[in-house]
């Protein structure tokens, strides 16, 4: 068994853990039991079956070292709406993006 100051390491690292998996559009699993790995096993598998990637210009070209949050949207083009995703039934899925929350700009070279 943990005690009291081993359970609030053990909580820290996991906060730092999530904290960071979000911070740099990751994830982070933190099973407690081995019961918990089926189930992250399958997550995994499907992000890992569905993954997309793109590349960003930003319109601010300033070379300052600043950070700057972007937003990652799914918006159907036509409309400007969020884009509603569909299986082969026409029934509504659930879909998550997993992306950073920002990035610093370079800074010019000295």
């Amino acid at each position: 068994m943990m005690g009291p100051i081993a359970r609030l390491d053990f909580l820290q690292a996991d906060n730092q853990l999530r904290t960071f998996a979000k911070e740099t559009g990751g994830q982070a699993f933190l099973p407690r039991f081995y019961g918990e790995f089926p189930s992250i096993f399958r997550a995994i598998h499907e992000a890992l079956r569905n993954q997309y990637s793109f590349t960003y210009s930003p319109t601010n070209q300033a070379r300052d070292g600043k950070y700057r949050k972007i937003k990652v949207e799914l918006v159907n083009p036509a409309t400007n709406e969020p884009l509603r995703i569909v299986d082969e039934k026409g029934k509504p899925m659930k879909y998550s993006v997993v992306a950073k929350s920002g990035y610093t700009a370079p800074r010019e070279v000295e």
